[in-house]
């Protein structure tokens, strides 16, 4: 729960007309001792710091809002401070500075963002695991997320990539580029909504000026040369978003490689147990694919919010140059004239003076104007539709196609007649023993392995566990291992229950 890991009171401190400087005072804590370095402060060196803030950001608790020159601290081993005078320093602002940073210092204590700790004899000044995790969300926000962001495209890639090569020791990849194309989508919600604050904000501008520094300070500067600059040229996901989806197929498709990922899960704690594990390898497939899928319309509508906030900009500099009644100055004297000559209207309705300036009504008649008639539609006449004849080649790579298809997916029938050829009745044999002499017999042991390491600890849980479930029972040996041309794994230990035969049924053809 979020404020079970959070002080009641965090966000008080927020709410009052002081949240600028205790934002100021908060990011330079946590900068100074928490953010990098394993330092321990004492509450002195913690005062000090506050102070030394204060001292940097006056306009932000003075009543002048003026700057001011403070006397310098050292902070002693404990509780206390030493305060040493300077000629240009402000007394009576040292004194309020000095009380303002204790009650901030008591003030951040008694909100949960500070906590202190007895060692012995030694007090030192923690902040808290959840205020931690706060405060570093308060400093990426303040300081922008392109940079925190780049790349993330490239590193989703080299991560899949990783998992082509070895799956097994590359396992955790999968589950940080699920976290990263999550963090671009974010990254790409985020350049959206700035760009709809913007034309929020250029629309309610009551003044030019106000306008064109939106445009030029939060749009150009901001926004167009760092955040969509960054995604249109090194994050752009177009760029990798083919190679993406390959290796996304090919990780999907393998069936060893699925295993492997959801057995490093299972070990790393990532799920309670292996069918679990196996789920969570899928959801965070489905997440990169979900997310790299999606980007082409995000991306429209950035395209569309810049283009509408380039119109605008156009149309605001265009029109600039109207305003301050230049072009009512202009107007002016010809409507005037218009009226003296409207005036001396002659018997006819006409104004003599007017001929050549005024044309009278006309209709707008012409006979290229008219509607053209609709063309002839011609009728649909019925007919014999004519089929080519069937490619004698592309029958042959069709049935190609299902003959390989049938051959990677073996039966639980040909699991068991495997077994059989190999294993006594009522006797037992190890898995690094089995013979593999034909590709069919590779991937007959490959599926007996998976089935093995998915099943239950009762021996079942997928179909080839529970058609073996009667006949056979299994047992995983961590000290052998199965070492020859076709496979390189742990072995485990086949026990046959008794002499039933599995009868061999010839496919159809």
């Amino acid at each position: 729960m979020l404020f079970g890991q959070l002080h009641s009171d965090i966000f008080a401190l927020f709410a009052g007309s002081n949240r600028f400087l205790y934002e100021r005072v908060l990011i330079g804590l946590y900068e100074g001792f928490y953010r990098s370095d394993l330092h321990f402060p004492t509450q002195g060196e913690v005062v000090q710091l506050i102070y030394t803030l204060l001292g940097d950001n006056a306009e932000l608790w003075r009543e002048d809002e003026s700057p001011v020159v403070l006397d310098k601290l050292a902070a002693r081993p404990g509780r206390r401070v030493r305060r040493r005078k300077l000629e240009a320093a402000d007394a009576q602002a040292t004194s309020a500075a000095m009380m303002r940073a204790r009650h901030i210092y008591n003030r951040l204590q008694a909100t949960g963002w500070i906590e202190e700790s007895h060692y012995g004899l030694k007090v030192t000044v923690d902040m808290p695991a959840g205020a931690m995790r706060l405060a570093e969300f308060l400093c990426s926000l303040r300081e922008g997320l392109s940079d925190q962001l780049g790349g993330l495209v490239i590193q989703v890639k080299n991560e899949l990539e990783a998992l082509q090569r070895n799956a097994r020791e590359n396992a955790p990849g999968l589950h940080k580029a699920a976290r990263d194309a999550a963090s671009f989508g974010r990254y790409l919600r985020s350049v959206l909504s700035a760009l709809r604050d913007i034309d929020k904000r250029v629309v309610e501008s009551d003044s030019v000026g106000r306008r064109l520094r939106h445009y030029f300070e939060d749009f150009v500067e901001k926004l167009l040369l760092q955040d969509y600059a960054a995604i249109s040229t090194t994050s752009h996901p177009y760029r990798f978003r083919h190679r993406i989806f390959t290796a996304l197929d090919a990780i999907e498709d393998s069936i060893a490689e699925v295993a492997a990922i959801a057995e490093a899960y299972h070990e790393a704690r990532l799920a309670p147990d292996p069918s679990a594990a196996r789920d969570l390898v899928y959801d965070d497939l489905h997440k990169v694919r979900r997310v790299f899928d999606q980007i082409e319309e995000a991306f429209e509508r950035i395209q569309q919010h810049r283009s509408r906030l380039e119109t605008r900009l156009r149309n605001t500099v265009r029109y600039a140059g109207r305003r301050g009644n230049s072009f009512l100055q202009r107007s002016e004297p010809m409507l005037l004239q218009l009226d003296r000559l409207l005036a001396r209207t002659d018997e006819q309705g006409m104004a003599p003076s007017m001929s050549g300036l005024l044309e009278p009504r006309r209709s707008y008649w012409s006979p290229a104007l008219l509607a053209r008639p609709r063309t002839y539609r011609s009728t649909v006449s019925g007919g014999l539709l004519v089929l080519p004849p069937p490619d004698p080649l592309r029958e042959w790579r069709k049935r190609l196609d299902r003959d390989y298809l049938a051959r990677l997916a073996v039966t639980p029938e040909q699991v068991s007649r495997f077994l059989e050829r190999r294993v006594a009745p009522f006797g037992s044999g190890e898995a690094s023993r089995f013979a593999i002499e034909t590709v069919d017999d590779f991937l007959t042991l490959e599926a007996l392995r998976l089935s093995v390491l998915a099943a239950d600890a009762d021996g079942r849980g997928n179909t080839i566990a529970n058609h073996l479930a009667p006949h056979f029972r299994f047992s995983v040996d961590t000290g052998s291992t199965i070492d020859n041309d076709w496979l390189h794994c742990a072995g485990f230990t086949v026990s046959r229950i008794g002499d039933a035969v599995t009868p061999e049924i010839q496919d159809a053809q």
